[in-house]
């Protein structure tokens, strides 16, 4: 989360001091915000610009809080118009080279630090910055487009349009249309939160959209604002969220729930662990990254 950096602490023990801190450690702030941003390891790479193009990596080393610049990408890109995903240890990069007919992936591999062009994909020449890797593959979720890129495809496109519907109670589609404030992925399992529905899931299997229910079958009710950040942690469903009194213009509480997931047939439900407010911030505060490193 930048410009200024903040860490969740999630302590193991019984004493649940959950709380959202100022990153102690003394580094520099990336010098592209709206940057794509991904991870591998203890490590959190930002690929591309903000605004303008970029052909820009930059790499920060959680551990010790230093920043180095990576080697150029071939294609300047846009961090907003790029999905980025993990598999087998590389980055893929896809599309954010503006509107072309063409979409460019690139793929970079961290032991090696060097970048790779994986070809060229049909699709309108955008892809989505929602995006994370399931299975093997980098799914990309936006309010009208919902892709998903396999580059073990040998025959046919890697990149093709994913059926966008949830199944709801008693059977009947709806299609999802609402927007995507973010995604994230536990055990994994694809995870969106969209505005005005909730946290839902990905079925695989079935090529549909699920809601995120309790054991007793309902929805969620902490999960049904806006403007939500979300990451994993320790097989967990971490969500954030600011919300701000009444008539406060100042500041805003951020608002954070443990959610525990747990399989029951062909549902998925979520037990929250815990809930409160983790920090109280300015009210200019926003989530612009939320990303699990490991140690």
């Amino acid at each position: 989360m930048f410009p200024r950096s903040r860490e969740l602490i999630l302590p193991t023990t019984t004493t649940k001091d959950y709380r959202l801190v100022p990153n102690p450690t003394p580094f520099p702030s990336p010098p592209n915000y709206g940057s794509s941003t991904v991870t591998v390891g203890s490590k959190i790479f930002f690929i591309g610009g903000s605004s303008e193009p970029s052909s820009d990596l930059w790499i920060l080393d959680t551990r010790s809080g230093t920043m180095t610049q990576g080697p150029s990408m071939s294609v300047p890109r846009i961090g907003r118009d790029a999905a980025v995903g993990v598999i087998d240890g590389k980055i893929y990069v896809i599309g954010g080279g503006g509107f072309q007919e063409e979409i460019q992936v690139e793929v970079f591999d961290p032991k090696s630090e060097t970048w790779e062009l994986a070809g060229m994909e049909y699709g309108g020449g955008k892809a989505s910055r929602y995006s994370a890797s399931v299975e093997g593959k980098v799914y990309m979720v936006e309010k009208y487009r919902k892709s998903v890129y396999n580059p073990r495809e040998r025959e046919g496109e890697r990149l093709v349009r994913m059926v966008s519907q949830r199944l709801e109670k008693g059977g009947r589609k709806d299609t999802l249309k609402d927007t995507v404030d973010c995604v994230c992925v536990v055990d994994d399992v694809l995870f969106a939160s969209v505005r005005w529905n909730g946290v839902m899931w990905f079925d695989t299997k079935l090529n549909v959209w699920r809601r995120l229910v309790g054991r007793d079958g309902k929805q969620l009710h902490s999960f049904t604002l806006h403007e939500t950040s979300m990451a994993e942690h320790d097989g967990r469903l971490v969500v954030l969220w600011g919300e701000s009194e009444v008539g406060d213009t100042y500041t805003m509480n951020v608002q954070c729930v443990l959610v525990s997931l747990d399989r029951s047939g062909d549902r998925i439900c979520g037990t929250v662990d815990w809930s409160g407010i983790v920090a109280t911030v300015p009210y200019s505060f926003w989530f612009l990254h939320c990303l699990a490193v490991s140690e």
